[in-house]
Order: structure tokens, then C-alpha cells, then sequence
């Protein structure tokens, strides 16, 4: 025989159910983690982090103002005379007016700084970037060094199922994405945003450290059964320390 929770159980309930949700809620800001966007170490990621607030605190204010509204809406007018009939109206000219123009202007205001930062991250990167030609495959990565030639002209190459790349402290550094079978997508959590690496095109995303550290990133396109699987890491470190590991490396 199926039971029914009565509401008076139910009633009991609910404040240990909001402490739960609150509480898987909260684990999600734990922001000692190697992929932590919000833990921003270069100019690419400071930039995104921006344009994220700007967009996050009017989104937050608006929903705590509607849903506030609406939690004392049912609060203050619930029924209590079923024969009782509110007052009709229709329409409002200045209400409305105020909430078409309100956010409009809102709009404009988070549009304005987006629209620039979308352009200033879309350049091509600089004259001096260290170009890296990155390939991504199910399920590795491979990143090869053009300006870094072994005694036979080929290029420094390092596999991600072999160890950490390296890029050098405050410089760009331009990725050349490829795939060689199917969609990956690029992303280094601490260093900026993603991009998707499509089989067929070649895809350009410049990044920076603003700090020597190593930096975990991975495949955030679903590619296969290994997916969780593909990641990589980045070591950033001061230019001679780099330029001593490009000696090394290719002197192996």
C-alpha cells in the first residue's frame, strides 16, 4: 500500500530540505581547485572574469527584486474571502513605459563594455607571441614549438600523455588549434576561455600567464568514451627558466 507524506510531515521537512539544497549550493564555491575560473592568473581571463560580473550582479538584483515580488504577492493577497473579487485594471502607460525603457538602458550599459571586450580578446595576437601548434586527438594533446627546432629541423614537439607543456611568464602565447579526428575544444580554466577545436580549420586563441604556476586545463567538448581523460597542463615560468627547458627538451 502506497503511503502519502501528510503536510503536516511535509511542513517539518522543508527547512531541513533548504538546508540541504543550501548547503550543495555552498560546496560549489570551494575556489581552491586547479580549474578555477574564477581564480584569474592573466589578462585574458581578469578580461572574461569582468564582463561575468558586470552581467552577474544586475541578472542577481533583478532576480532577488521578481522573486521577492512574487513570494510577497502570494504572501499579502492570498485568498481568504473565496466570494472577495479584486480590483480590475488594465494597463498601466507608466509602468510599462518604465519597464521597457529601464531595461533598455541596462542593456546598453552591459552591452557597451561586451561588445568591446569581445573585440579586444578577438584580435590576433601579438607581433612577438610564442606560437604553439596544438592538435587534438581522442584522447591526447600535441603541441609542437615551429620557433624551436631539434638538429633535424623538427620542430619541439610534446605530447600531453608525455607531460606539461611550457609557456613563458608574461607574454602571449598564440595557440594554433587543430583536430585530427573529431570536435575537442581548448580550454585552460585560469588562463581565459575555451575554443573549440574543429577538424578541417585552424583556430587561433592567444593567452597569458600573469604568473609562474602550473595550470591544469582539458577537452570541455564531449569527443568519446574517454573524454575525461584528455586534459593537459601548462607550466609557466619566467622567460630564462623557459628558454632552459626548450634547451633541455630538445637536447633529449
Amino acid at each position: 500500500m502506497r503511503r502519502v507524506i501528510s503536510t503536516t510531515t511535509l511542513k517539518r521537512l522543508m527547512p531541513v530540505l533548504a538546508m540541504a539544497a543550501l548547503l550543495a549550493l555552498a560546496s560549489a564555491c570551494d575556489t581552491d581547485t586547479p580549474q578555477n575560473t574564477f581564480d584569474t592568473k592573466g589578462p585574458v581571463a581578469e578580461k572574461q572574469a569582468e564582463i561575468f560580473y558586470i552581467s552577474m550582479w544586475p541578472a542577481l538584483a533583478i532576480m532577488i527584486l521578481v522573486l521577492g515580488g512574487i513570494v510577497l504577492l502570494c504572501l499579502r493577497f492570498r485568498e481568504r474571502d473565496p466570494s472577495f473579487v479584486p480590483k480590475q485594471t488594465h494597463g498601466n502607460t507608466k509602468l510599462e513605459l518604465a519597464w521597457t525603457i529601464a531595461p533598455a538602458i541596462l542593456l546598453l550599459a552591459v552591452g557597451i563594455p561586451m561588445v568591446a571586450t569581445i573585440y579586444d580578446l578577438g584580435r590576433e595576437p601579438a607581433d612577438d607571441a610564442l606560437r604553439i601548434d596544438v592538435v587534438g586527438q581522442r584522447y591526447s594533446w600535441s603541441f609542437s614549438y615551429p620557433d624551436y627546432p631539434d638538429a633535424d629541423g623538427n620542430p619541439l614537439t610534446i605530447s600531453s600523455l608525455q607531460g606539461p607543456a611550457h609557456i613563458p611568464v608574461d607574454r602571449e602565447v598564440a595557440f594554433h588549434l587543430q583536430s585530427i579526428d573529431v570536435i575537442h575544444s581548448f580550454w585552460v580554466p585560469k588562463l581565459g576561455g575555451k575554443l573549440d577545436v574543429i577538424p578541417g580549420e585552424e583556430n587561433v586563441l592567444w593567452l597569458e600567464a600573469s604568473e609562474a604556476e602550473t595550470f591544469s586545463g582539458q577537452c570541455a567538448e564531449y569527443c568519446g568514451l574517454e573524454h575525461a581523460t584528455m586534459y593537459l597542463q601548462l607550466v609557466a615560468q619566467p622567460e630564462d627558466e623557459f628558454d632552459a627547458w626548450v634547451e633541455e627538451a630538445l637536447a633529449d
